[in-house]
């Protein structure tokens, strides 16, 4: 009998121990919130403060943007950072956004939205907007870019 429990214990302990913590689903509400956060830190992060190092943060490795009519990759938006640190003009870049429409599928969302940035320094420079899209993956519980399409709008 003494051994009987000795076993029933050490066979609870074992399968108690082998069992995954099961994760709470993620709701679409909570999914769409999480990627619209990723989309703001990459805009303030890569584009407005033009830290390359932020790049994998919020991207995938193999992620593209079709940038009105180019291709981009992170490659690409590396240079970028680099080229507009050494032009940077003491300007400040604010990122705005309105989305407007998401969906969910498994560990992937689509969305699209306007992006508005405003240019300034000591007075606004500059207003900019564009149309785009986003394709996010989960990848290690984490929301990153796969894509990105971004149209300008012609300024008013």
């Amino acid at each position: 009998m003494k051994h009987f429990f000795k076993l029933l214990f050490i066979l609870t302990f074992i399968i108690t121990s082998c069992q995954k913590e099961k994760e709470t689903p993620e709701t679409n509400a909570e999914a769409f919130k999480a990627v619209e956060q990723v989309v703001q830190g990459v805009f303030d992060d890569v584009w407005a403060d033009k830290n390359e190092d932020a790049i994998l943060k919020y991207q995938t490795d193999d992620f593209i943007l079709l940038e009105h009519g180019e291709i981009w990759t992170n490659d690409t938006i590396s240079n970028w950072c680099k080229k507009a640190k050494l032009r940077d003009d003491g300007s400040k870049r604010i990122n705005r956004f309105d989305f407007f429409k998401a969906r969910k599928e498994g560990n992937r969302v689509w969305m699209a939205y306007h992006n508005y940035a405003i240019f300034k320094k000591d007075t606004i420079l500059g207003k900019y907007e564009w149309l785009e899209s986003i394709v996010a993956v989960k990848q290690n519980s984490k929301w990153k870019l796969e894509m990105m399409h971004s149209t300008r709008i012609p300024r008013q």
